[in-house]
């Protein structure tokens, strides 16, 4: 009979074997992007399913954590079982108790030191201003020649409040939008770099949500998507587009072409006597999404300028 611990060592090599398909990463030429909702993460996770989160988290440049409730030791427990490399920022907690956090490889990924929650300013005279429910998270890094913020966002649930937490939905991911639009557009003149990625939990429903016409229509600059990330499922059961991962395009990057979301519930927790679907409940009832983009190198960035019209 296996020991606990050459059940876990089994189990780490079916999950390289998933994590096989993500791109290797190199040193300024490419950025892998991942995104993750990590269900009710405290120091409630056992170290278990900490060593799988730490398995997967070691295969990209940059992690969006969502939903960190205000308890951060498991946070920290995570980055201990990280190589010395991967450092965090967290945001503070907003709706519902809940952080974002990034978690970066300094060694190709650094902190610009801009790090900022979007909220809206208000005035005496008008106080009642649009808040999101969680604040979402933005920080600014640079890998390689590349700069880019990052924005994390976690939308509003929404389906167990009716109608209002139905618009509230949508409303979240429009007043998201035209924020980073806006801020896109004069970025040239401040301290936010103009090269945007949104990453998180947008509560898709159902394909075809408005949130899709937001994001990629109505005035420069437009979102991004890979078309095949309409219908990818990354909830566990694969069957909900929850997830997304967007950007302005610019000449300072380019997408790959390869994304996609890590089944993990498929390789761990299979041993006899785990209840049906432990994963989920173990790690999480989203899947990890993630996105591979390279970086402009300096010569094509030289014909680039030297062949503007």
């Amino acid at each position: 009979m296996l020991t606990e611990q050459q059940i876990i060592a089994s189990e780490r090599q079916e999950l390289m074997k998933l994590l096989a398909k993500v791109p290797l990463r190199s040193v300024d030429e490419n950025v892998l992007i991942a995104s993750w909702n990590i269900a009710q993460f405290s120091d409630k996770k056992k170290k278990r399913a900490l060593q799988y989160i730490a398995d997967i988290c070691e295969r990209f440049n940059i992690v969006a954590i969502q939903e960190v409730k205000s308890n951060l030791r498991g946070l920290v427990k995570l980055q201990e079982l990280l190589p010395g490399n991967y450092k965090i920022l967290v945001s503070d907690p907003t709706g519902n108790n809940e952080r974002m956090a990034f978690l970066y490889d300094k060694r190709t990924v650094i902190s610009t030191g801009l790090v900022c929650e979007i909220a809206f300013n208000r005035t005496i005279t008008n106080p009642n201003v649009f808040q999101f429910q969680r604040s979402p998270y933005c920080a600014s890094f640079c890998a390689g020649r590349f700069d880019f913020t990052l924005v994390s966002v976690h939308i509003a649930e929404g389906s167990r409040h009716g109608e209002y937490g139905t618009n509230l939905r949508e409303q979240e991911k429009k007043e998201l939008v035209k924020f980073i639009k806006r801020e896109a557009r004069r970025a040239q003149d401040t301290v936010f770099d103009p090269d945007f990625f949104l990453v998180g939990d947008f509560n898709i429903q159902t394909d075809g949500d408005r949130f899709f016409q937001a994001l990629t229509g109505g005035d420069e600059p437009r979102f991004k998507m890979p078309d095949a990330m309409n219908s990818l499922g990354t909830n566990f059961d694969q069957t909900k587009t929850f997830d997304k991962i967007a950007w302005i395009p610019s000449d300072e990057f380019e997408f790959a072409g390869k994304f996609g979301a890590i089944p993990f519930g498929k390789v761990l927790y299979q041993e006899l006597g785990q209840p049906k679907n432990a994963a989920r409940k173990e790690i999480s009832d989203h899947l990890p999404l993630w996105a591979e983009f390279r970086v402009t190198e300096l010569t094509n960035e030289l014909d680039q300028i030297i062949n503007q019209r």
